[in-house]
């Protein structure tokens, strides 16, 4: 059976944590277990392979939503041959992958904060699924972590299809696994941009977009920054000479001793040829 027209609203759309939890993900589980070999079993296309991947129990993975919450879980759905995952199981139906990346409204072309259950799943499938299995560059380090519950984040979209996202530790936020110690400015923890939107400017409306928020204060960028982006950076600082002494690449909190001024070390590894001005 074909999922092609069983979605009447996206993936984003999910109303509530409630909703997704109607559905006991491990009776589910079971009942694929038992199900009747001879019953029609629904399926899914790869989108990398173009082959259908009929649902059963060893192709189901739990997962995890949130770093800090085991208890709220979905199933991603695993291709036997490209062994990635092509569907995503919340809130009682499987949302193939392609489909999830979409929003109701066309016209949505925006930087949107996370506010809704759906928000946080789709980030999920950036993350966990987009990011980790699909499209990360080996070159990149990166640790693929579920992201906290109360992460502030936000996805970026464009004519209605989700183009990446940012998370943010803002200033004063506890430190985790620190006593007592916060973060010293905002600090921009992760970012993806998926790779069909690159070089399309994205990278410098997030930097816009932060210097928005923080008129006229300091904010950062989490070790280790890509190549990619410190080339977007440099060309941002060069427009925008006011910034020059408000954006830093920060470990550990930020604070004085773990941040370093970007635009001196843009200068720095220019000047040593380690990226082109």
């Amino acid at each position: 059976m074909s999922t092609g027209s069983m979605t009447k609203r996206h993936l984003v759309e999910l109303l509530s944590l409630e909703e997704h939890e109607a559905e006991s993900l491990d009776k589910y589980l079971t009942s694929l277990e038992a199900m009747d070999s001879n019953k029609v079993m629904e399926s899914i296309q790869c989108h990398l392979c173009d082959i259908q991947i009929v649902v059963t129990k060893d192709r189901s993975k739990m997962e995890a939503v949130f770093r800090d919450q085991e208890s709220s879980r979905v199933l991603h759905l695993q291709c036997d041959s490209c062994k990635k995952s092509v569907a995503l199981r919340a809130g009682g139906k499987w949302w193939p992958l392609q489909e999830s990346l979409h929003c109701g409204d066309s016209y949505r072309s925006s930087f949107k904060e996370v506010a809704t259950f759906g928000e946080r799943l789709l980030l999920h499938v950036l993350n966990r699924i987009i990011f980790k299995e699909v499209e990360h560059d080996s070159g990149t380090p990166a640790l693929f972590l579920p992201i906290p519950a109360d992460e502030q984040a936000k996805l970026i979209w464009c004519n209605g299809e989700v183009v990446g996202f940012y998370t943010l530790k803002p200033r004063g936020k506890l430190y985790q696994g620190a006593f007592g110690e916060s973060y010293a400015m905002p600090i921009v923890d992760l970012m993806f941009i998926r790779k069909k939107f690159r070089q399309q400017g994205y990278g410098a409306k997030v930097i816009e977009d932060l210097a928005f928020m923080f008129p006229n204060q300091n904010f950062g960028f989490s070790h280790p920054v890509s190549p990619s982006l410190y080339i977007v950076l440099l060309r941002y600082l060069q427009m925008h000479p006011e910034m020059h002494d408000h954006i830093w690449v920060t470990t550990y909190t930020g604070d004085e001793g773990h941040r370093q001024n970007i635009w001196l070390l843009l200068r720095h590894l220019v000047r040593k040829k380690e990226i082109l001005s």
